[in-house]
């Protein structure tokens, strides 16, 4: 059988579509149960050609981090780019706290679904990790007027209590830790003039 060489176009979508699942599949399950083998029949590819995207699997979860991180970052920024910070502001607590977001990990921010990974993760994908936060707070700092402190406060708020509403096996429970806190951001800034 003839060797049929890949376009560099068609290697590059591979890699794309490789990273985004890869990205879907570590929020869902965390990053040891990201499984190179399901990751790559799932994309229609063969375990083989890995080594054609990626040079090892911790390659592949930062890379795949470090492109979720960037989109997430870009969102932030189009929303300080509106200058309307507190309505921003407002539907980002609506859309972070919500059950939607709590149901389907691998559709919502990387932080809560990958924090509790990072300890155990080598250096080169918790320096992503933590690059990635840092232009994130920048962004929720300019969305809160210039405070630091106050961005890390509410980031930490809003990551916490999506970890906790995931975490406990009560949903009416779960419900009302996101209500609750998403009521109490909103209350803190609705009226605030950044």
């Amino acid at each position: 059988m003839p060797f049929v060489k890949t376009s560099r176009a068609t290697v590059e979508n591979n890699r794309q579509r490789l990273l985004q699942t890869a990205s879907a599949q570590v929020r869902k399950r965390g990053i040891d149960g990201l499984k190179v083998a399901d990751l790559m029949r799932e994309c229609g590819l063969t375990h083989g050609g890995f080594g054609t995207y990626f040079d090892s699997k911790e390659d592949l979860v930062a890379q795949a981090c470090e492109a979720t991180l960037q989109r997430q970052s870009e969102r932030i920024g189009r929303a300080v780019a509106t200058g309307d910070f507190r309505t921003e502001l407002l539907g980002l607590f609506n859309r972070y706290l919500s059950q939607e977001k709590r149901d389907n990990p691998d559709q919502a921010c990387l932080f809560p679904c990958l924090a509790g990974d990072m300890p155990r993760q080598p250096d080169s994908v918790r320096a992503i990790f933590t690059s990635g936060l840092k232009d994130y707070l920048k962004g929720m700092q300019a969305l809160l007027g210039g405070d630091e402190a106050e961005a890390m406060a509410v980031m930490s708020t809003l990551i916490g209590a999506m970890v906790l509403s995931r975490a406990v096996d009560d949903v009416e429970f779960s419900d009302r830790l996101l209500e609750g806190v998403h009521d109490q951001l909103t209350d803190a800034h609705a009226a605030i003039d950044c």
